[in-house]
C-alpha cells in the first residue's frame, strides 16, 4: 500500500503536523526520517518490516552502517539516514562546549558507552584527561577487524603526550557485546600501566566496552583504592 493512499488520520507526517507526535509509533519515525517506501510497501510498512526482523528498535540500533546496508530494502541512502541520525543523537549526548568531566568508572562508561553502540568491528581509543579529569582530547587509535584491533604503548601514549595529558584512559569495544576482558587485554593493559609509570603519565583506566555494559580494569582491580577514594584524586 502507498502511503499516498492512506487516510491523512493515518500518515505519520500529517498527524505531526496536526500536534500528535507523541502517538507515533517507531516504525513512523523511521518511516518519516526515509519518506519514501519499496516496491510493494510503503515507508510505514517498510518500517514495521525491517523493526520486526531485527527484532525490534534497540536491535536495530544497535547494527552499524555496513549491518544495515546488508538488510533488504534498506541500501546505502537510507542506511547513511538511519546512521546520521544515530549519530546526532550520540553527539548530543556527549554534551555541548563544556568539556565532560570524567573522574571515575561510571563517569567514564556513561560517556563512552553511546558513542560506542553500534560498531561493528573492534576499535582501539585514547580519552586524554586534565588534572582535573576535563576530557582534553578522545582519539580513535586503531580499528581492526569484528575480533580484534591491534595498539602498543608506544602508540598511546605518543597521542596522548601531544596533547599533554596529565591522565590517560585506554578504551575498546567488543563486538560480540560481551565486555569480559580476555587474556590479550589483561596484558595490554599491565603494558599500558608500566608505560605509564615510566612516563609520568599515569594510565587512569582501561575500559572495555560491550553492549550496554562495560568492563573497568581500574575498578576490577582496585587500583590506588578505586572506587574507595572521592573521585578526582590523582590518576583518575
Amino acid at each position: 500500500m502507498r502511503m499516498r493512499d492512506l487516510s491523512p488520520e493515518q500518515r505519520p507526517r500529517e498527524r505531526l503536523l496536526a500536534g500528535r507526535g507523541e502517538e507515533l509509533s517507531d516504525a513512523d519515525l523511521l518511516a518519516l526520517l526515509w519518506g519514501t517506501g519499496r516496491r510493494g510497501f510503503s515507508a510505514v510498512e517498510a518500517a514495521q518490516e525491517l523493526i520486526s526482523h531485527s527484532g525490534g528498535l534497540a536491535g536495530l540500533l544497535v547494527q552499524g552502517l555496513g549491518d544495515w546496508i546488508s538488510l533488504p530494502g534498506i541500501g546505502p541512502a537510507r542506511a547513511c539516514q538511519l546512521w546520521a541520525a544515530q549519530e546526532l543523537c550520540r553527539r548530543s549526548r556527549r554534551g555541548g562546549r563544556i568539556p565532560p568531566r570524567i573522574n571515575s568508572p561510571r563517569a567514564c562508561a556513561d560517556y563512552l558507552l553511546p558513542r560506542c553502540q553500534g560498531w561493528t568491528e573492534e576499535r582501539f581509543g585514547l580519552l586524554v584527561l586534565n588534572i582535573k579529569g576535563d576530557l582534553l582530547a578522545d582519539r580513535i587509535l586503531s580499528q581492526g577487524t569484528s575480533h580484534a584491533t591491534l595498539i602498543g604503548p608506544r602508540e598511546f601514549y605518543r597521542e596522548a603526550l601531544r596533547f599533554g595529558a596529565a591522565t590517560a584512559v585506554a578504551f575498546h569495544n567488543h563486538p560480540s557485546g560481551d565486555p569480559a576482558p580476555s587474556r590479550e587485554d589483561i596484558l595490554l593493559t599491565r603494558r599500558l600501566r608500566a608505560a605509564g609509570e615510566s612516563l609520568g603519565v599515569p594510565l587512569g583506566d582501561h575500559l572495555i566496552i560491550g553492549r550496554d555494559r562495560f568492563h573497568s580494569f581500574r575498578a576490577a582491580e582496585g587500583w590506588d583504592g578505586a572506587g574507595q577514594g572521592p573521585p578526582g584524586t590523582p590518576g583518575y
